[in-house]
């Protein structure tokens, strides 16, 4: 039976749990907070076992993650998500191959190089990145080091799905030549079992990645920074299962190439990069899932290569700079039953960005403001497409011959404005105030889908969509008010805001009568268009700990969003529930424990228009402990140690026809999972 619970229940639930543990005397997870960023150390030893660097989103306040698969998963800041969201490596925002997000921002992080999650909290300054509209999000990896020479080997196990990780990585460094290479290599045997014991499938999974990187300093000093390097990765995704979507990943494999630097001109710092990727991606609906005999075979083969370049110049309180993000994407769908049968779902999207900024950062007294503002121009194309089957099924044709006819290209400026303030009232308070216009422009997927199908950039609604080329940007207005107080062994941090999004882009109910009917030969009788729309978004979050002493201290980090659409009476799509995380941790000489629980609220405020469903509250709770000496650590514990069954809202439906979960479910959260890891520095 799935547990249903109100929020008062579940902060209840997870006070009464925290109470439990520090009854029983159960090092806190590390959240750092300036006033403008919460970050997370992804080497907390507080913190659980992961196959993704997402599942580290979960203690920042604000974030979550929309998961289709087990490698699969997409961050949503305040009831914001996919490309709303800038989410980057290192700095670097490179395209992915998949029309689905199967590879996503996030799956190109390395475990094993991953230091930390730098999340921008609130509001996002205009020089974290290009498009911010939804906030902006860094994984920040190991980079090589100078005069280092040092290590790292970790290892993993979670017997929930036979999931295993190995990792190794080695900076070799003088003062003037820095090396770092890595490898990592994860591995799902099996697909996950629920809290009532049913089979998610499929969520096996195979994934390796290795890299370096190589830099030289162009000093004769080590206490100024100022280098050039370059840095390699390849990934490579198998055999990777992803229930909520049409297709499971067959392969990805991915190069990235990286070069960058940093250097001192007079009273003037130059950081710049300039990064490629070239990603190839198949996929398919019957290599790891039932196929019924009235589905036909799909494969789809999907490539793209992108750019990222930036210049940044930075003087006293003044930076300005350059972006740009360059991408072109293919997808070609087939089938092993008919080698004639071929669809070009997208031909040469071109998708183009650039933009120019300035910010200015300024301490006056007790005031501290950041101003900035980005001038972007987006350029986008397509060539034409295809359909084997255009010459018998006139509904094809004409779609195919429409877009084929029209002027794909498109070009449109957007404009940025950022003002926050803080002022400090004394050492313990600080108040806190934002207000940001900021625009967006629509993904490829939502100007270039031309037959209805669902290559939605991970919507994993079960419906199929069609584009429209000629959407507007969409247009932010942003405010937030909060505040810091950290007094002794306390701290608090709330903030609430609100965004009044105009043109805001979501499927609406397709009305033109050659997409329905190609639709229904499709068999769905109620397709989707990208349209824009007007929205409103509001919530609250908020992040405290306390000490209770130097071995026991207590965080919660508690997260509300609530996301509507203006023009008709209905709610916005797969927007985060309620939630809150209260964990209390013990410390004590080398060893350390942490019990924790996580509550989500029902979320009963789902898309009509998209036929949401609905989902239960419910509470997890897990437990580790572990041992650390001067150079190796080890861990181990339980999550959701009472085996709850639950339905994760973010999770999207099941696509896999006979699964133990009905097609069309909402997908299981993950039952009882008891897990090891371990650590060791040279």
């Amino acid at each position: 039976m799935i547990v249903k619970c109100s929020i008062l229940t579940l902060v209840v639930a997870a006070i009464l749990a925290g109470n439990h543990a520090f009854a029983n005397e159960m090092e806190i997870i590390t959240i750092h907070h300036s006033d403008n960023h919460s970050v997370v150390s992804a080497t907390d030893k507080a913190l659980p076992a992961k196959i993704d660097v997402g599942d580290l989103f979960e203690v920042l306040p604000g974030a979550s993650i929309n998961g289709n698969g087990p490698l699969t998963g997409i961050v949503q800041y305040r009831g914001l998500s996919g490309d709303r969201v800038n989410t980057q490596i290192n700095g670097v925002k490179l395209a992915g191959a998949g029309p689905n997000a199967m590879d996503t921002p996030l799956s190109y992080a390395s475990l094993i190089m991953t230091e930390r999650v730098d999340l921008s909290r609130g509001i996002a300054p205009v020089s974290s990145g290009i498009d911010t509209l939804g906030g902006s999000v860094n994984v920040v990896e190991s980079s090589a080091e100078f005069d280092v020479v040092d290590g790292k080997v970790a290892a993993q196990y979670q017997d929930n799905g036979q999931r295993g990780s190995f990792g190794a990585k080695a900076n070799l460094a003088n003062k003037d030549h820095a090396l770092l290479v890595y490898t990592d290599i994860l591995k799902g045997n099996e697909d996950v079992i629920t809290g009532n014991g049913k089979h998610i499938m499929p969520t096996d999974y195979q994934k390796q990645m290795f890299g370096g990187q190589y830099k030289f300093n162009l000093t004769d000093s080590l206490s100024q920074e100022e280098f050039i390097g370059i840095g390699y990765q390849y990934l490579e995704t198998t055999d990777a299962g992803t229930p909520a979507l049409p297709m499971d990943i067959n392969f990805i494999r991915t190069d990235h190439i990286n070069s960058q630097g940093v250097h001192l001109f007079a009273e003037w710092q130059l950081d710049w990069h300039l990064a490629y990727s070239d990603a190839r991606h198949g996929m398919d609906n019957f290599s790891k899932r039932m196929l019924m005999p009235s589905m036909s075979a799909r494969y789809n083969n999907a490539d793209s290569t992108s750019w990222d370049g930036a210049l940044a110049f930075t003087k006293d309180d003044w930076q300005v700079g350059l972006d740009m993000q360059m991408a072109k994407h293919d997808s070609v769908i087939t089938t092993p039953e008919q080698s004639m049968f071929s669809i070009g779902n997208f031909n040469g999207v071109r998708d183009d960005r650039y933009s120019v900024y300035a910010q200015w950062d300024k301490h006056i007294n007790q005031w501290q403001l950041n101003v900035g503002a980005r001038l972007k121009q987006y350029q986008t194309d397509a060539e034409n497409v295809h359909h084997s089957m255009a010459a018998n099924k006139p509904a094809i044709n004409l779609l195919m011959t429409r877009f084929n006819e029209a002027d794909k290209s498109q070009s449109q400026t957007g404009v940025d404005f950022v003002f926050d303030a803080r002022y400090q009232v004394n050492d313990e308070l600080t108040w806190i105030v934002g207000l940001a216009r900021k625009q967006a422009s629509a993904s490829y997927q939502q100007r270039y889908l031309w037959l209805p199908m669902q290559s939605t950039g991970g919507l994993a609604d079960g419906k199929t969509y069609v584009g429209q080329m000629d959407l507007e940007l969409e247009t932010a207005y942003q405010i937030e008010l909060g505040n810091a107080y950290h007094s002794g062994n306390f701290s608090i941090n709330p903030r609430i805001f609100y965004h009044r999004i105009d043109d805001y882009i979501q499927g609406i109910a397709a009305t033109d009568p050659v997409v329905l009917a190609v639709a229904a030969m499709m068999g769905d009788a109620n397709p989707m268009q990208f349209a824009n729309v007007d929205a409103d978004l509001m919530g609250m979050d908020i992040n405290a700990t306390y000490a209770f002493s130097t071995q026991v201290s207590i965080d919660m980090v508690a997260s509300y969003v609530s996301g509507e659409r203006r023009d008709i009476d209905d709610n916005l799509y797969r927007i985060a529930p309620a939630n809150i995380n209260i964990g209390l941790n013990y410390e004590s000489n080398s060893w350390f424990a942490r019990l924790e629980t996580l509550a989500m609220a029902a979320q009963d405020k789902v898309s009509v228009s998209q036929l949401e469903q609905r989902t239960s509250g419910y509470a997890v709770v897990n437990m580790l402990v572990g041992y650390e000496a001067k150079s190796w650590r080890v861990k181990a514990g339980v999550n959701n140690v009472f085996d709850t069954e639950y339905q994760d809202h973010l999770a999207g439906y099941n696509r896999v026809m006979g699964s133990e979960i009905l097609p069309g479910e909402r997908m299981f959260g993950l039952g009882m999972q008891a897990w090891l890891s371990g650590e060791y520095h040279f």
